[in-house]
């Protein structure tokens, strides 16, 4: 089961007692999945590759009006999973598609407008339903173990714009954009868990968090791995720089002639030359500092002495 289907069969799960926001969710619902089907006599028709939305948008239809439910699945010609669809007939067909916003009743008749009614959505909860049905309908959630990116397909701009500042009314920061011609919105990163959370999607918050801890812990140690890989590398070139220069040294003059300090930091090189700054300087009780500044000075006599070669 894929992990958008594992948030779907968490959110069907949830039972709304509040008769607005079961009506919320189920204009999100058909905002998204919904479709009306003209005939002798118009039904509403409802289709997901998830069979428990399906049932879900049954319920909350035949709960709100007075209709009847048929379901049945359909094979996909070109997808693994078959549809699995409901139709809606009865009386209330009209006033379910017009309490949802799909339709609007205006002076001059009935027109298509699908907007989301703001008596709809007047309070946080009611705003969470339309949210959780719109997304059941037509959204869709990345594994975090590849990714941290949700969307739902909108279909038209208009909508899209509007779910986006839904969700950005819970201080989310979702966009809207196009991809392939079709109107979306967005949330990545950290947006994503607070969005789940905020669908009521507790469980798979809390197992998205998880995989991205464990994703930024291995991410960190690999990070650490490196910087340490690369301070050893680091110190394994200064250490042949300085042996070199010694060496050098050695072949125009005895070591013993340098001063004191110079002359216990090359020994120092000499006998420990894996070791680092730190630990000669420990070695020597002076400060790292003054180590480096002892090899710099080495470093500069070695080099005159090349240049009068």
């Amino acid at each position: 089961m894929s992990f958008t289907q594992t948030i779907k069969e968490e959110l069907c799960r949830i039972r709304l007692k509040r008769r607005d926001c079961r009506l919320a969710q189920l204009a999100g619902l058909t905002q998204t999945c919904g479709a009306l089907r003209i005939s002798r006599t118009p039904s509403v028709f409802y289709q997901s590759e998830s069979a428990a939305v399906v049932r879900l948008t049954a319920t909350l239809a035949t709960g709100l009006y007075a209709l009847e439910a048929a379901m049945e699945r359909k094979e996909q010609e070109h997808r693994r999973l078959p549809l699995a669809v409901v139709t809606l007939a009865g009386a209330d067909c009209r006033r379910l598609l017009l309490d949802t916003g799909v339709l609007s009743d205006e002076a001059d008749g009935v027109s298509l407008v699908k907007r989301i009614p703001d008596a709809l959505v007047s309070t946080e909860e009611t705003r969470r339903a339309f949210l959780r049905g719109a997304f059941l309908g037509a959204g869709s959630c990345s594994d975090p173990s590849r990714g941290y990116h949700l969307e739902i397909a909108a279909r038209t701009e208009d909508f899209a714009q509007a779910v986006a500042e839904l969700i950005r009314q819970f201080g989310l920061g979702a966009r809207s954009a196009r991809r392939k011609g079709r109107p979306l919105v967005y949330l990545k990163g950290d947006d994503v868990a607070g969005f789940l959370a905020l669908m009521g999607a507790s469980g798979a918050a809390l197992r998205f968090e998880d995989v991205r801890a464990e994703k930024d812990y291995r991410n960190y140690i690999n990070r650490r791995s490196n910087c340490e890989t690369a301070n050893i590398d680091k110190t394994v070139t200064a250490g042949l720089l300085q042996l070199q220069a010694i060496e050098r040294i050695e072949e125009r003059m005895p070591l013993s002639e340098l001063p004191a300090p110079l002359y216990e930091a090359a020994r120092l090189r000499m006998q420990y030359p894996d070791a680092t700054l730190q630990e000669l300087a420990d070695l020597a009780e002076i400060g790292k500092s003054g180590m480096n500044h002892r090899f710099a000075r080495l470093l500069a006599l070695a080099k005159e002495f090349e240049g009068t070669t």
